[in-house]
């Protein structure tokens, strides 16, 4: 019976085939060739490695490549069990997990960081008014001034100036107050300046409303401190309190509500 050696030079030379040739289209050493043609074992190498060109050369060489490595490993590892099957790399799925999970964390940061650093800051802190809950005999209405014409208004200060005893007629109106302001010395005038957008609502000692509406800013209203208008506004902080032209200070803090407040001459804040 033909050794291995044997079998792979005698299947080599009936192809016609060199060592170098096989050597260069297999990658495998002239020298491992040779040993293996001459049933020389090469204990530098693994075992493991052996057979592996082994089987190339089988295979090139179109030989049973199992029936060969079994007489191979029969004659140069008798008392060896070779386990030749190679394991399959092992798939490590939590370490593709724990990539995925880090960048979409570091995503989520990001995209947060962004938020708070550029959206967030841009968004202007404006104050609301509270309005307090009224009861329901308090009809919001408008001032009956704003409901004067111009027209009219001038008939108003035409007949203050004839006599000005008819100015407790109409007490809801600025422009008749600015215009008796000449001819009575000691009257009192206060006026509310809204200093940003507030609601604002006055109410006679009847309890009639004589205003109650959302002021815009820069708004003024001017009424005779003799008539004791009571003042209820949702920010006191946005309104400021002038008594005879000279600035008395705020009906209080910003976002403080304040109901039924009557003002003096005394005010001060």
């Amino acid at each position: 019976m033909d050794s291995v050696g044997q079998i792979l030079k005698k299947n080599r030379e009936l192809k016609k085939l060199t060592i170098s040739n096989i050597s260069k289209e297999l990658r495998i050493s002239e020298e491992i060739i040779i040993n293996f043609e001459n049933d020389y074992l090469q204990n530098d190498i693994n075992s493991v490695f052996l057979i592996g060109h082994l089987r190339s050369y089988c295979s090139f060489l179109e030989l049973d490549q199992k029936e060969i490595v079994k007489q191979y490993r029969n004659t140069q590892f008798p008392n060896e069990n070779l386990n030749l099957e190679i394991k399959k790399p092992i798939d490590e799925k939590n370490f593709l997990f724990a990539n995925k999970l880090i960048s979409l964390v570091l995503i989520i940061v990001i995209f947060l960081s962004f938020y708070f650093l550029f959206i967030e800051v841009d968004k202007s802190e404006r104050e609301y008014a509270l309005i307090p809950d009224l009861p329901e005999n308090y009809i919001s209405t408008v001032e009956k001034a704003n409901l004067i014409s111009s027209n009219e208004k001038n008939k108003i200060k035409k007949k203050v100036d004839e006599n000005p005893a008819k100015l407790d007629n109409y007490p809801n109106s600025s422009s008749a107050v600015a215009s008796i302001a000449k001819n009575e010395n000691h009257k009192s005038t206060i006026t509310l300046k809204i200093l940003d957008d507030a609601w604002l609502q006055l109410r006679d000692e009847n309890d009639n409303i004589i205003i109650s509406k959302l002021m815009n800013r820069n708004d003024e209203y001017s009424y005779d401190i003799n008539l004791n208008y009571s003042i209820t506004s949702g920010n006191a902080g946005h309104i400021m309190v002038i008594i005879d032209n000279k600035v008395r200070g705020k009906i209080g803090k910003k976002g403080q509500v304040v109901d039924a407040l009557v003002l003096n001459k005394d005010f001060s804040n």
